[in-house]
């Protein structure tokens, strides 16, 4: 029966495995007879043979490339440098080195397969997290269906070990929930009814009903595996450059070395030697030429050494959208913030509660938990959130509760007026003029009847590790561009160590804020980075040349950035721009030692320095050390 898709493959690949083995165990049955140490004669012509048989054991996939290249009109590549390297040590009597020269292609080949498999996993973990079927509710039962066919509103059952399939929130059941695989994050969160959790996480413990908010198509985790295949099929710069520099010099090496066979064997000839003696010692040199000429070491370790970065990346939770972005991150000349959800968390807490009169501060707060119990604005919420540090709890019985949008809420308590809002509510409500901190930090007053009880300060605090990834960014021009007043913007500038800032801005008036920094850091060959949390920032992402969202995993993050971090971690910011030098580095570490020895071999070579030996290392051990050096990225 044939075989197909991944059995095939195994197949295929065992019996690739088998032939190189029995290859290997001939060459060096030969090699032993070869030396010193000759346990017993074996006639010329059996040699020849078994040395022919190792060679195509070890060289049929190599030589099978070399003839579909053929059919494809590629005649140049390492395929064809090899085939044509050992053809010509066979033609002029040297069976051993024409049989070594694919071995240690073989060698080489192992190497990469295996630096390169080492490379993936951390982005390949990914990938491979896709589940083969939900589990969902339907009419009280359990019904199994391919993830595909989730849809928003389905109840997804997720038993203990099992993978979130879709964005959602917990209707029932309570657990810890692994989301290392998305954000990076090596603690569980802990989840109960009415939270909303992300796909791809692993419930650890407890049974889960969670209410789908996305389709598994729309979901998050359905989108960072796009983001993934997106990523690895886009080259960066160097990529593209080491493809067409392979691309032309692989011909012209392989002309050069036919020239080195030839010309020097028509010359000596012409002054009197023999032409075939000479031809013999020349074509040998031209085969040193062509087999340490091959460019594996750049063509392989180029792409590999971007691949282990993005590995790298992915593992810290930051998903890059391909290595162009990773390339560009080593030009940038400027930082642009946005400040709320990014600077800062993004969620008003409760920092001081000031009273008036004889009014003590728990029954002030009492008050306005009491009434933000009613409602679902932002100031309730950190209100509310507030009510732990009550110590003498009184309970409070309110009526004719009214929430008033934009400016407050009223009750009645004991027949009296309660109030909660900002001044200008407030005065209305009793009638007279309040007095106003001149804090730049949200201030929201308490009345009851026609007197100030209390007043409560709130703001937004910035997030942890805000100064110390500023503090790294030091060498970068950095600005905050925000739609908040003025004075709460340079109250964070200050804080987190950023001189320029601009506020208040619209929109439109941030963009044109940012076009302006981007033709200024243009005209200097600069990038500049926008960082933002990727839900209201989609234009200024989209327009910056390397686009960073902080968040966990939002659509518009994952759609509108290159560069995603899944956690809300801003030091990662200096973490990726340090990457991408370390993978700069690497690059030219690589380029410059594979090419240096390679041009030093070749010299050596046609001046009779070095011989095929010497030429074997100068292809295979180079392309070797140049795959371990790339590794590095991943460490």
């Amino acid at each position: 029966m044939e075989c197909c898709g991944k059995d095939c493959k195994i197949k295929s690949a065992n019996n690739s495995f088998k032939k190189v083995v029995f290859g290997v165990a001939i060459f060096g049955f030969l090699m032993a007879l070869a030396s010193e140490f000759e346990l017993f004669y074996l006639p010329k012509l059996m040699q020849i043979l078994l040395f022919v048989a190792s060679y195509f054991m070890l060289g049929y996939g190599i030589l099978k490339a070399a003839f579909l290249g053929l059919l494809r009109r590629e005649y140049f590549n390492e395929n064809s440098l090899m085939v044509l390297a050992s053809l010509g040590a066979f033609c002029i009597g040297d069976g051993a080195e024409a049989v070594a020269i694919l071995l240690f292609y073989r060698v080489g080949e192992f190497l990469e397969n295996l630096i390169v498999e080492k490379s993936k996993k951390q982005i390949r973990s990914l990938a491979d997290l896709k589940v083969e079927n939900a589990r969902i509710l339907q009419e009280g039962s359990h019904v199994q269906i391919p993830p595909e066919r989730v849809k928003k509103d389905d109840v997804l059952i997720v038993f203990a070990g099992e993978r979130i399939l879709a964005d959602g929130v917990v209707i029932k059941g309570e657990g810890s929930v692994d989301n290392s695989a998305l954000s990076g994050e090596s603690i569980p969160q802990s989840v109960c009814v009415g939270d909303k959790v992300l796909s791809g996480g692993i419930n650890l413990d407890g049974i889960l009903e969670i209410r789908a908010t996305q389709s598994y198509v729309d979901s998050a985790f359905s989108k960072v595996l796009e983001l993934i295949e997106e990523g690895s099929a886009q080259k960066s710069k160097s990529e593209e450059f080491i493809t067409r520099f392979a691309y032309y010099y692989t011909p012209i090496v392989t002309l050069c070395a036919f020239l080195v066979a030839l010309i020097p064997s028509l010359y000596f000839w012409a002054l009197g030697g023999s032409f075939m003696q000479e031809l013999q010692t020349w074509a040998y040199r031209g085969i040193i030429f062509l087999v340490v000429s091959c460019p594996c070491a750049l063509v392989i370790s180029i792409p590999l050494t971007f691949f282990a970065s993005l590995g790298r990346a992915s593992k810290e939770g930051i998903l890059i959208k391909g290595s162009s972005y990773l390339e560009a991150l080593n030009s940038v000349g400027a930082v642009v913030f946005d400040k709320t959800g990014t600077l800062t968390k993004g969620i008003l807490s409760l920092k001081e509660v000031r009273t008036y009169g004889d009014y003590a501060q728990d029954f002030a707060l009492s008050l306005a938990v009491a009434l933000e119990s009613h409602s679902n604005h932002p100031i309730a919420k950190a209100i509310l959130e507030a009510r732990e540090t009550l110590k003498n709890v009184e309970v409070v019985v309110l009526d004719s509760i009214k929430e008033c949008a934009g400016g407050g809420i009223l009750a009645q308590y004991k027949g009296e007026v309660l109030a909660l809002g900002n001044a200008r509510f407030i005065k209305e409500t009793i009638g007279q003029q309040i007095a106003e901190s001149q804090s730049e930090k949200c201030e929201i007053f308490l009345s009851l009847g026609t007197e100030v009880v209390a007043s409560f300060v709130l703001e937004d605090g910035i997030k942890e590790g805000a100064k110390d990834a500023v503090r790294d960014l030091g060498g970068l021009d950095m600005y905050i561009l925000s739609g908040d007043r003025a004075e709460v913007t340079q109250n964070v500038a200050q804080q987190v160590g950023i001189t320029n800032y601009f506020a208040p801005l619209l929109p439109a008036d941030k963009v044109g804020h940012l076009k302006e920094i981007l033709a200024k850091n243009k005209a200097l060959g600069k990038k500049v980075i926008f960082v933002g949390d990727g839900i209201n920032d989609a234009p200024s992402l989209a327009l910056s040349d390397i686009g960073i969202a902080m968040g966990n995993g939002s659509d518009v993050a994952l759609e509108g950035a290159d560069i995603v971090i899944m956690r809300n971690d801003l030091k990662k910011i200096p973490f990726v721009l340090k990457l991408a030098q370390k993978t700069r580095l690497i690059l030219w570490q690589n380029i410059i030692f594979a090419l240096g020895v390679k041009v030093a071999i070749m010299l050596f070579g046609v001046f009779g320095i070095a011989n095929l030996w010497i030429a074997l290392f100068g292809d295979v051990g180079v392309a070797a050390l140049a795959l371990l050096n790339a590794m590095r990225a991943i460490r």
